[in-house]
């Protein structure tokens, strides 16, 4: 009976033994295994590993060999398609969205039938502002006098006589308040004002800002370019306004002729109300600024201002349009 008891207690204890022996090569070998570990709670990171092969690659034959006959039947053009998969997902993370979106619009652009021919660089879209500086001054004998000491470029010269002209047909007479300034200039006109805003009891900042808001720096002047002209008609004048510049001018026969007719001799309205986020000056409707009739008039009829203009030739220039 004893050694009975024996041999039924034996098979326990191996039992036991057994499952601590496997249990500790189970955590022994564990790190080695590639079965996934998922513990509730742990967040597990997917990482994609692209791989080029071959589709002709003896592994890769043996492999297909050995699947399913499911598996079988998917073969090669399966894998082809996960890996063309594979690599637009990766495209698609490489670029941002924006600029993925901005290559498929590229590649659909289309130049409008009314745009202008003309480059970037050409001298009557020439961008001077308030974020673009002036990049040279120009030859002071390229001007010409268009009334008493106020001068223009002389390629404009002729369009801007026609304007004066077109104007006085209409009953407008046009005076000239400032044409070109030199850089030297545009710094005496600035500080004037500046000062002027001083005395009225602004602070250095308040009068600067009161001067940029319808004023630029000294060389970001258009005024510079030889291409800008500010001008009222004696009608005006004889208003005695308070001031020769303001917005209300607009609102004149001669500032709604001006609106409505200085395309037609290659002139914009530089500064419109509706753009001073853009250009960064308030309303100027006595600003010609002179870009070619054909400019003036796809300006005109898209309405856009200046810098809009340049943004969209420069855009067309890109796509090779």
């Amino acid at each position: 009976m004893k050694s009975s008891k024996i041999r039924n207690k034996l098979p326990v204890g191996v039992s036991l033994g057994l499952v601590i022996v496997g249990a500790a090569l189970v955590i022994w070998f564990w790190p080695f295994s590639d079965l996934p570990f998922r513990i509730e709670g742990f967040a597990t990171e997917k990482q994609t590993t692209f791989v080029s092969f071959d589709s002709t690659d003896p592994l890769s034959q043996k492999i297909s060999t050995e699947d399913s006959t499911s598996s079988a039947s998917i073969g090669k053009k399966q894998v082809a398609n996960d890996a063309e998969s594979l690599k637009s997902q990766l495209l698609r993370n490489l670029l941002p969205e924006s600029q993925t979106n901005s290559l498929k619009q590229g590649a659909a652009a289309t130049l409008p039938p009314d745009f202008p021919k003309i480059a970037v660089t050409d001298w009557r879209i020439q961008l001077v502002g308030p974020d673009h500086k002036l990049a040279h001054e120009m030859d002071e004998s390229q001007l010409t006098e268009i009334s008493s000491s106020e001068r223009l470029d002389k390629r404009v010269a002729d369009s801007f006589a026609d304007l004066t002209q077109g104007a006085a047909d209409a009953g407008v007479t046009i005076a000239v308040v400032s044409a070109y300034r030199s850089v030297a200039d545009q710094t005496a006109v600035f500080n004037e004002k500046f000062e002027r805003m001083k005395r009225q009891g602004k602070s250095d900042e308040e009068a600067e800002r009161e001067t940029m808001t319808d004023m630029t720096r000294p060389g970001y002047s258009e005024h510079h370019t030889g291409l800008a002209v500010d001008v009222v008609d004696e009608s005006w004048l004889a208003s005695d306004p308070a001031w020769t510049l303001e917005e209300s001018y607009g609102a004149t026969k001669g500032g709604q002729w001006l609106a409505a007719h200085v395309a037609d001799y290659g002139f914009v309205i530089r500064y419109p109300a509706d753009k001073t986020a853009i250009t960064k000056i308030s309303y100027e409707p006595w600003r010609l600024r002179y870009v070619g009739k054909d400019v003036a008039k796809y300006m005109n009829a898209h309405g856009l201002c200046l810098e809009e203009f340049v943004a969209e030739a420069e855009k067309w220039e890109q796509y090779g349009n």
